[in-house]
């Protein structure tokens, strides 16, 4: 176990707050990066849905690659009913993924963008304004690859990303990013996002043989005390459990 003692948000997800000592670090910027697979997705899901209907807290889901109609749909299959949390106003859905697909001008909230225009720092404020109209206090961007990848000059990227983080510190909520794993020829570089956010948990999917082993790992977690082992996790019909006592190792 590692870090000091902070006022905590728990995920409500099985296992891992055991390991987080009671959660994530209360308004903080926690990264999730994750192999395709991992369950990025059904984290932050499980992160905002517990939160509206285990600790009455609002959320936000910014998604740049899944329609909610999708997100919706597949979180069903998990006994996640986001629908009926946003029809209560307890979840709202920002769906910035047209940015991608679309190279005209489209809208997202009330600020109109483009693929080539458009910046992290736009969408902090979109987040922003919504966080305020529904006084967010659990915020997810899922995946932020879809556009820090507008920036390949790292110096560009590190100033929209530190705009981005600026303004969701303004928020007080507490926020999740995910974020696609590297290339394994990148595997040995720090991502410059790591050294921004205040915590970077993990997420793989292995193949072992005919199978595959899915591993969790908190890699950092700012003052705050936390299991730095790496440990294993399933996805099953209830979402993500994490067995915080099985370590991992090859």
């Amino acid at each position: 176990m590692k870090g000091t003692s902070y006022s905590k948000v728990p995920t409500g997800i099985e296992g891992l707050d055991s390991m987080l000592e009671g959660g994530l670090p209360k308004g903080r910027i926690i990264l999730i990066r994750g192999s395709p697979g991992a369950g990025k997705s059904i984290f932050c899901s499980h992160y905002l849905y517990n939160g509206a209907t285990k600790f009455g807290e609002n959320g936000i889901y910014v998604s740049l690659e899944e329609s909610k109609h999708q997100l919706y749909r597949e979180m069903k299959l998990f006994d996640m009913d986001f629908q009926s949390l946003e029809d209560e106003n307890q979840i709202a859905f920002i769906d910035a993924s047209p940015i991608r697909h679309t190279p005209a001008q489209t809208k997202v909230g009330n600020i109109r963008v483009g693929r080539r225009d458009f910046s992290l720092m736009a969408l902090g404020k979109v987040i922003q304004n919504k966080a305020e109209e529904w006084k967010a206090e659990r915020i997810v961007i899922d995946p932020l690859t879809a556009l820090s990848l507008q920036y390949p000059d790292d110096v560009r990227r590190w100033e929209m990303m530190l705009d981005l983080l600026e303004i969701l510190g303004q928020t007080s909520a507490t926020c999740i990013l995910t974020e696609d794993l590297r290339s394994p020829s990148l595997a040995g570089e720090i991502p410059i996002e790591d050294y921004a956010v205040h915590g970077v948990i993990l997420m793989q999917s292995l193949e072992m043989g005919k199978g595959a082993v899915k591993t969790i790992r908190i890699v950092k977690m700012r003052e705050s005390k936390h299991d730095d082992q790496t440990r294993i996790y399933q996805i099953d019909e209830g979402g993500i459990v994490v067995y915080p006592t099985t370590a991992w190792s090859i």
